[in-house]
């Protein structure tokens, strides 16, 4: 797991936040993001992760803003020339900067669900080179934030008014490096209504992967590895099959509550990871201790009992997850899951209670399935 930086003010944060959010038609820094504003997320996201020497650029009704960022404890810095550009604004902010700061995180407000896990791998990619610009990467295109080396603050603030900072970090070759994230976040910004509203459930679930970047994971950890992969879009497909008929079946009886509501985007990234670590032994820990490493907790608790349960009465994710993974045979379907127990038995006599278990395990889950759902498996998988 990636650890905290322990030495804080080694780095620092520059959020240009002094725009007049034009294609938004309303003012993205005070725009809510649950019980916080859009900036004070921003703000705390780097905090968390051991960032001190935040600057908050303002301009555009500067005033609303400068008690918000004093109250975190971050530094404001007013650019009375703010309608001039974003340049203008990062100039400003960084020659604000802490002069024992090693490097500065450049993370403009309106890009505000990115997962702390994101900041430490862009900071410990740093670590290793002091001297480089650290660009995170998704599916090989670049987002934000570029986290800075201090060296090149005397450059960028020389940087003519008719240039820009991107065309600058590009122009830096031998300095660039592009460094892999899992995180979808950092090419999304808030620049409409819509996008907003997507950021806003974006994070909500910021410890669930979406279809993207579970792919992203299973593209770095298994490259090449066309059958594993197969299986585990097939569980995926059965396992949000079976979700649906359970919620069908539960609301058609009138019996859904908000206590067993299904979450299908935990379903759907529980069970495209659950096999990520197939190659190693006791995988299902193995997977499960990588996942929680990335932040991806309620996942990662799935994961880890994809295996071997813990007895439950109630269907949950867990469950439908388990259940899916025990009628995938690799890459075929087999709802006749009895023959598939009976066969490991045979092949491994010796772990002959533990498969028994989980035998009847299967058989639970089924009948949970098939009751909330009011059918049969095998309709419900037609």
């Amino acid at each position: 797991m990636i650890q905290t930086p322990i030495i804080p003010m080694t780095l620092s944060a520059v959020i240009p936040t002094a725009g007049f959010s034009t294609r938004m038609h309303q003012f993205k820094p005070l725009l809510k993001f649950g019980n916080l504003t859009m900036l004070e997320v921003v703000i705390r996201l780097v905090q968390d992760c051991g960032i001190q020497d935040i600057l908050v650029v303002t301009g555009y009704k500067h005033a609303l803003v400068e008690p918000i960022i004093q109250k975190t404890c971050a530094r404001p810095v007013f650019n009375q020339t703010f309608e001039t550009g974003m340049l203008g604004s990062i100039q400003k902010g960084i020659a604000q900067i802490n002069p024992e700061s090693r490097g500065f995180f450049l993370l403009p407000m309106d890009i505000p669900a990115i997962r702390p896990n994101t900041i430490l791998t862009l900071i410990s990619a740093f670590e290793k080179a002091r001297q480089s610009i650290i660009i995170p990467r998704f599916n090989q295109k670049s987002g934000h934030p570029p986290l800075i080396p201090a060296r090149l603050i005397p450059d960028i603030i020389n940087i003519e008014p008719d240039s820009n900072l991107g065309k600058f970090l590009l122009s830096q070759k031998n300095s660039l490096i592009y460094q892999p994230v899992h995180d979808r976040s950092t090419l999304l910004d808030a620049d409409t209504k819509e996008a907003y509203l997507t950021l806003v459930n974006k994070y909500r679930n910021l410890d669930i992967p979406d279809k993207k970047e579970c792919w992203s994971i299973i593209n770095s950890i298994l490259p090449g590895e066309t059958a594993i992969q197969s299986h585990l879009a097939l569980v995926a497909k059965i396992a949000a099959k079976l979700a649906r008929a359970v919620e069908k079946g539960l609301t058609s009886k009138k019996q859904q509550t908000q206590s067993c509501r299904l979450n299908h985007d935990l379903i759907q990234a529980a069970a495209l990871l659950h096999d990520i670590r197939r190659k190693e032994k006791k995988h299902a820990k193995a997977a499960a201790d990588f996942l929680a490493a990335q932040g991806f907790i309620r996942v990662a608790k799935i994961v880890a009992q994809h295996m071997t349960m813990e007895p439950g009465d109630k269907l949950t994710e867990k469950e439908i997850v388990y259940f899916a993974d025990k009628i995938c045979n690799g890459t075929k379907l087999e709802p006749d899951y009895t023959k598939r127990f009976t066969d490991k038995i045979k092949q491994a006599p010796g772990a002959k209670p533990r498969i028994i278990q989980r035998y009847e395990d299967t058989q639970r889950i089924c009948a949970l399935i098939e009751a909330a759902a009011g059918q049969s498996i095998q309709t419900i998988l037609q």
